[in-house]
């Protein structure tokens, strides 16, 4: 169920912030919920796709900029994410791993920008997961913490190459350490550092473009 106009509003939930996600206790029941899924629970997973859900879906609509294929992208990123779980590392924040799967499918769609379709009920071996984001995903206004007076910076961020986009978007509206940057998109610290500082000074650069 969509969130209402007034609800749209509110203070960002900081119960889904880094510290509390990648905390040792978060990491533990995350293991153990991965553990669970890999044994054959279908609900162990679904746990993982409740807890994640909105800030996985609020990734891909900041990169994409448009919510059908923000949803679309949320929904592929659980597939991949439940087909390639072996892969994952329960001892490393599930948020970070399933982040990465996010972004390199942003960069996917990006690069091609033509609708595709995933099944709300994708058939993975001889089970089923039920994938539900759209009706439960939070309003873009919500996700994105856009009140009126930062809507500018917002457009002009949709602008920045995704190398760049990525950077402002996981420090500033994610709120991700360096470090979790920099494991998320493969890269070294010092890169992320010099990524946002051009990010930041081409965003001011083009917003004083704009106001004059």
């Amino acid at each position: 169920m969509r969130h209402s106009p007034e609800d749209r509003h509110k203070p960002k939930d900081r119960s889904r912030s880094e510290d509390s996600i990648t905390s040792e206790e978060s990491i533990k029941e995350d293991a153990e919920l991965i553990r669970s899924a890999l044994s054959g629970r279908e609900s162990a997973f679904a746990k993982l796709l409740q807890k994640y859900r909105r800030p996985i879906y609020s990734l891909a609509l900041r990169m994409l900029g448009q919510e059908e294929d923000a949803e679309d992208t949320a929904q592929e990123a659980f597939i991949r994410a439940f087909q390639s779980l072996q892969s994952c590392d329960p001892q490393r924040p599930f948020m970070r791993w399933i982040y990465k799967i996010t972004y390199n499918l942003c960069i996917d769609k990006y690069r091609r920008r033509k609708p595709f379709a995933i099944s709300l009920d994708q058939t993975i071996g001889e089970d089923t997961l039920q994938v539900e984001l759209v009706d439960s995903a939070p309003a873009p206004d919500e996700v994105l913490g856009m009140r009126d007076e930062h809507r500018k910076v917002i457009e002009l961020l949709y602008t920045l190459p995704p190398r760049y986009r990525v950077v402002v978007v996981l420090r500033h509206q994610e709120e991700l350490s360096y470090e979790a940057i920099a494991e998320i998109l493969g890269l070294p610290l010092g890169t992320v550092k010099a990524r946002m500082h051009r990010a930041h000074n081409m965003l001011k650069k083009r917003l004083k473009r704009r106001e004059t």
